[in-house]
């Protein structure tokens, strides 16, 4: 039987976000903490709209940390849309937890799924991977035994040798699919959450290897324009994919509008609403699934 859908708008961007409005990657400012709260506020009401809109409540989800969006979490939660939260520190190319008392932190929060961001490469340092891996099956059985589900973000990066315009679309598929099956023979994933896999059937392969251990995948969006996202969503969607975990393609163009006085709150969330819109439609219309219904324009 199909998944059901699960439509995830990821706004858990901590020192991406600071760096891309104030120029760094150290500790947010009073004053800039208010406003990237302000900010990923603003982005849970464009969820919200969508849903007003007609986006089915039980597929919506939201990926949001407390470090910058103090008290997001908590409102998603009340108005009933699947909340999820990192665990991971963010920035680093050997996975660290953050916060280090990862028990404490998912029995006060209890979001639906526990993310991790992880880069892994197959043919990477193998020690470095081992480690990431034993770490991850801790983090992971921390995560199961609050009751929340695990969601594994897979970056992949290019080794020296393999960078190039062909790496995303004729290199990278491959080593997704063996990092998926290293990893999943240590950590219990319940949620992948992917790049771009390139030809139509390295789609369908990652969701098969995922079903193995009964685990779901998301596609991620990775800050692309909208025409690419709805064509990588499309592929995703014919082929087994379960919904989508995209972020910036859908908020940061509001975002910075509003955080830079040139647009008003309004308007700002209604941008996140339609983008949102935009790629929940274009996913149920590659491969609609039972009992999810198609949001009403």
């Amino acid at each position: 039987m199909s998944a059901p859908h699960l439509f995830v708008l990821a706004v858990d961007q901590r020192p991406w976000l600071t760096k891309a409005l104030w120029g760094h990657t150290g500790t947010a400012t009073p004053e800039q903490r208010a406003a990237t709260t302000r900010a990923k506020h603003a982005v849970l009401d464009g969820l919200l709209a969508a849903v007003d809109a007609g986006v089915p409540r039980a597929s919506a989800g939201l990926l949001v940390d407390d470090e910058l969006g103090p008290g997001v979490a908590e409102r998603a939660r009340a108005a009933g849309v699947t909340v999820s939260m990192p665990l991971e520190r963010a920035g680093l190319d050997v996975y660290e937890d953050a916060p280090a008392d990862v028990p404490a932190h998912l029995a006060h929060h209890r979001p639906d799924l526990a993310k991790v961001l992880v880069r892994y490469h197959p043919d990477g340092d193998a020690e470095a991977n081992a480690l990431q891996r034993r770490r991850l099956a801790a983090t992971a059985r921390a995560a199961r035994d609050a009751g929340s589900r695990f969601l594994f973000e897979l970056i992949v990066p290019p080794a020296p040798h393999q960078q190039g315009p062909g790496y995303a679309d004729d290199v990278r598929p491959g080593l997704v699919l063996r990092a998926m099956e290293e990893i999943a023979a240590e950590v219990p994933v319940d949620v992948w959450k992917l790049e771009s896999l390139g030809p139509e059937p390295a789609y369908a392969d990652a969701a098969a290897l995922a079903a193995t251990h009964d685990a779901t995948c998301l596609l991620l969006g990775a800050g692309a324009g909208a025409e690419q996202v709805d064509e990588w969503l499309a592929r995703a969607a014919r082929h087994g994919f379960a919904g989508f975990a995209v972020g910036r393609s859908i908020w940061w163009d509001a975002v910075r509008a509003l955080l830079a006085g040139e647009t008003g709150h309004g308007p700002a969330v209604a941008a996140v609403a339609d983008r949102y819109r935009r790629f929940v439609d274009a996913f149920v219309a590659a491969a609609p699934l039972a009992g999810t219904a198609r949001p009403s324009r």
